[in-house]
């Protein structure tokens, strides 16, 4: 039985620099690849089977972050070209490029939304909710990689409907260790226009994704691709990028988002190792002043390389430093940070902040 990264083939095949920079670093790594065969169907080809074929693979991976996907597409249903899935994440992670002996706290979102099919009206008339499991698999998801603070974000109509549904929840999941806040978006708008979100996770209903989207990345000045990632049912997954871009927009190679997308691949197939050692890596070449034209710095001494030169820089070992590297959630809760004693209250906001328990 392979011990590799068990990846199916994608259904929207790699450009030749994508595809290069994937093999440096998996090379450098030194993972091997266990790849699943595709279904013979030529249907695989389709984008519209994508999540079929993803199914068709045993729970295999299907990377191909040069694939962005829009927020937009989520409204109103959902596109009839997205993939199927039960939930979606992207993550933002940025820190600050040689900040000198001190460094300012990074930022590490993580932007999930449960997928439009799988959001469901009580009755008719009503607002469509995510079934219960989805939105307590979100929640688990966030506590899983240490996330304390989460916003649910949603049309003011629902507030009531989602403090029902956690109310009922697993009293585990959202008793101890959580701050967790249902407000609606009109209410949102503010903090989400800050340079640094008061939340590390944010629950977004789907017609409202583009809106907190778009907000976040003009707020933080991370205008580029995100890695985001598909969770279906029997852990299958799919890793594209989400952008504001056109539908069915391919990607040029973009190196933070493959590195990224690479890291968390590998913690969520048990390679926890290896996708910090990447994460590292990363962190320490930009440090180093060394950007890529997607997530450039204003310092002077930022030193700007082409997205190829830049995973090349990666695999030579030109990424060397001292700092310590700040942690990425997406990879887990590292054992040295340990945990606090004490609880941390959970507040939910309901339809007025006067409607609150603890």
């Amino acid at each position: 039985m392979s011990g590799g990264l068990r990846l199916a083939e994608p259904v929207v095949a790699p450009d030749p620099q994508w595809q290069e920079a994937f093999g440096d670093l998996v090379e450098w790594l030194g993972i091997a690849i266990d790849p699943v065969p595709a279904p013979r169907s030529a249907a695989f080809r389709k984008m519209t089977d994508w999540a079929r074929a993803a199914a068709g693979a045993g729970g295999a991976v299907q990377f191909m972050p040069w694939q962005v996907i829009s927020p937009v597409a989520l409204q109103s249903g959902g596109e009839a070209h997205l993939p199927r899935a039960d939930w979606i994440a992207s993550y933002l992670f940025d820190h600050t490029v040689g900040a000198g002996s001190v460094r300012s706290a990074p930022l590490d979102l993580m932007l999930m939304s449960p997928h439009p099919a799988a959001c469901v009206a009580d009755e008719a008339g009503a607002l469509a909710l995510p079934r219960p499991a989805i939105t307590e698999a979100m929640i688990r998801a966030a506590r899983a990689e240490g996330r304390s603070r989460i916003a649910i974000i949603v049309p003011a109509a629902l507030r009531n409907g989602f403090a029902r549904q956690l109310l009922s929840a697993d009293r585990a999941l959202t008793r101890e260790g959580l701050e967790l806040e249902i407000i609606a978006i009109e209410q949102a708008l503010g903090t989400l226009t800050l340079a640094r979100p008061k939340w590390d996770a944010l629950i977004v209903m789907p017609e409202l994704r583009s809106i907190v989207f778009a907000l976040l990345a003009e707020a933080t000045g991370i205008r580029a691709a995100w890695p985001m990632l598909w969770h279906g049912a029997r852990g299958s997954m799919l890793v594209t990028s989400e952008g504001l871009s056109e539908a069915g927009a391919r990607l040029p190679l973009d190196a933070p988002v493959l590195i990224q997308s690479l890291a968390v691949t590998l913690h969520q197939a048990g390679m926890t190792a290896a996708g910090r050692r990447l994460h590292e890596a990363f962190v320490r070449l930009r440090d180093n002043g060394v950007v890529t034209p997607s997530r450039g710095s204003p310092a002077p001494y930022a030193n700007t390389r082409s997205d190829t030169e830049f995973v090349s820089l990666i695999c030579a070992g030109m990424a060397i430093g001292i700092r310590p590297v700040p942690q990425w959630r997406a990879l887990g809760e590292s054992l040295a940070g340990g945990t606090s004693a004490e609880p941390v209250r959970l507040t939910l906001i309901a339809s007025n902040p006067s409607s609150q328990r603890s």
